[in-house]
């Protein structure tokens, strides 16, 4: 009589392996792994330059995005990795907002996230009111501070140094056009309890991060009031808080309010978020 394991073998159509044969599948499988990485990888990369010609409608060449990658990780040498494409996204930001400045514009970047660290450090949101900032940020900064006190805990940003700032990324969602910047910031980042014990972080070490801030205006006011995101930028009457639906209004068409010397105000750009890169190393906010 024939054992169980035979039947078993010969019922499924399937024989017993040698131990060569095993080896040749294992060796098979490990000669294989790498060529699928390599297959995923490129398809990754075709993907990602894809993404970045549709955004900027030109065709990108590998040179150009080595250059950028060159420039923002080695330029000065910051302690903080950027993903720096401002020549790539560039062109197809100047094509469309001819006016825009990038030398002009990193010093805003900067005193923003600054000026947001020293906020949410003092628990006064005040100073933010001097720069142009969403109403929906200027609330977060607010809530932040609030959580703050309720638990009685201070957070410290010391010595605050921003290496560099760079464009990472130029999209339009939602009725909006934004530019995204890298900021590599250094400081000493610690929280205090109410009996001023460090909990985290520390006073002494130094830490190095990376800081996204968005940088948006309405290219769109009804698809960005139909997509809910109309509240990020505010786009409504000073007077009356009717809503407006055209940057190319002259007055609104509710109270009569003249809009014509106030449209750059209302639908000019805006930074409309801010947060850690890696929130792995995120403390607490």
């Amino acid at each position: 009589m024939s054992d169980c394991s035979d039947i078993d073998y010969y019922l499924s159509g399937m024989m017993p392996l040698d131990s060569n044969t095993v080896g040749l599948i294992i060796a098979g499988i490990l000669f294989a792994l790498p060529v699928v990485v390599v297959v995923i990888i490129i398809i990754k990369v075709r993907g990602f330059f894809r993404k970045i010609e549709k955004q900027t409608g030109k065709k990108i060449r590998a040179d150009d995005l080595i250059k950028g990658f060159k420039e923002s990780e080695l330029g000065d040498k910051s302690p903080a990795s950027l993903n720096g494409m401002d020549r790539i996204y560039l062109p197809a930001i100047h094509k469309e907002f001819p006016d825009f400045q990038l030398a002009a514009v990193i010093p805003q970047v900067e005193t923003f996230v600054k000026t947001w660290l020293d906020s949410i450090e003092a628990k006064d949101s005040s100073s933010l009111d001097k720069l142009t900032i969403s109403p929906s940020l200027k609330d977060r900064a607010d809530e932040i501070i609030a959580d703050l006190r309720s638990q009685n805990i201070s957070v410290f940003y010391d010595n605050i140094v921003i290496h560099r700032s760079v464009i990472s990324e130029f999209v339009k969602e939602n009725g909006m056009t934004i530019i995204r910047f890298q900021s590599a910031v250094g400081y000493l980042n610690y929280t205090l309890d109410s009996k001023g014990k460090v909990i985290r972080g520390s006073k002494d070490k130094k830490e190095e991060t990376v800081y996204v801030v968005s940088y948006a205006r309405i290219s769109d006011a009804e698809i960005a009031r139909q997509s809910g995101v109309v509240d990020v930028i505010g786009l409504n009457c000073p007077n009356c808080g009717a809503p407006i639906r055209s940057s190319n209004v002259s007055f609104c068409e509710f109270c009569g309010t003249g809009m014509k010397n106030l449209a750059d105000d209302v639908f000019g750009w805006t930074f409309t978020d801010i947060k850690e890169k890696n929130l792995m190393t995120k403390k607490i906010y």
